[in-house]
């Protein structure tokens, strides 16, 4: 993979400087213009602190959804490890047990859910390979014991369950109408700051741009919390699979091994 020119923290930033730059030269044509009326009052300062409210408001509900995405590549992680250490325990218990059927299996499901996030492949591949592990996990009954298979089966439904809650937050899009409250506000904010005057231009030219950038760039980030499963190259903000590719790798060494 290419090495990324940007750093990924600063895109949103550097997404927001063109719009800033814009906004400022709005700013200086209304004031030569004298299109400036208004003047900061108690109304105003109500505009701009429930612009913040809203923004904060679902900015906190979004980033709680977003951890909870977050940790649902590691939850798979941690279920399909379990079900390779069942797999090495009867293994160790019985030397006639092959376990390297279903070591495979489990690399299948890895990549399969690798490709369908990272390379937009469809995820019936997924769902092929989670029932292959139902004949690998048959295959062990004979050498295991029911609690063993037992608690294999239920890590693969525990897979099952994450991969479905995947593919809802990916496909969803859950603050869809807080979006229009959002940009109502944001709309609100941006003329209140262009039509506002002040004895000092500079002044106030250079905080309405830095609130301009503040608002701008706070829906931006809403927007890319939202959906965390991108993985399109555009986004800065999304959950974290190296552990699956460690996993994937851990696995395709025991087979080599």
């Amino acid at each position: 993979m290419a090495q990324q020119l940007v750093p990924t923290k600063w895109k949103i930033l550097l997404t927001v400087l063109p719009l800033t730059g814009l906004y400022g030269l709005a700013k200086v044509a209304v004031h030569r213009l004298g299109w400036e009326p208004w003047a900061f009052d108690s109304l105003t300062g109500s505009l701009f602190g429930a612009a913040t409210f809203v923004i904060a408001f679902v900015l906190n509900g979004t980033l709680s959804d977003f951890r909870t995405s977050a940790d649902m590549p590691i939850q798979m992680a941690n279920a399909l490890e379990a079900i390779q250490d069942s797999n090495q325990l009867v293994a160790q218990g019985s030397s006639d047990y092959d376990p390297r059927p279903l070591t495979q299996d489990l690399i299948a499901v890895v990549q399969t859910t690798l490709d369908w996030l990272e390379r937009d492949k469809p995820p019936q591949a997924i769902a092929a390979a989670l029932d292959q592990l139902n004949i690998s996990l048959a295959g062990m009954v004979p050498y295991a014991s029911g609690p063993i298979v037992s608690r294999a089966q239920g890590e693969q439904a525990k897979v099952r369950l994450l991969l479905t809650s995947i593919g809802i937050n990916r496909d969803t899009d859950f603050v869809g109408p807080a979006y229009v409250l959002l940009e109502v506000f944001l709309v609100g904010a941006v003329l209140a700051l262009l039509l506002i005057e002040a004895s000092s231009f500079s002044e106030n030219l250079v905080v309405s741009c830095l609130l301009f950038t503040s608002f701008t760039y706070l829906l931006l980030l809403i927007r890319d919390l939202d959906d965390p499963f991108q993985y399109d190259g555009r986004s800065s903000v999304d959950a974290d699979l190296a552990v699956l590719g460690a996993l994937r790798d851990r696995l395709q060494q025991t087979l080599a091994s």
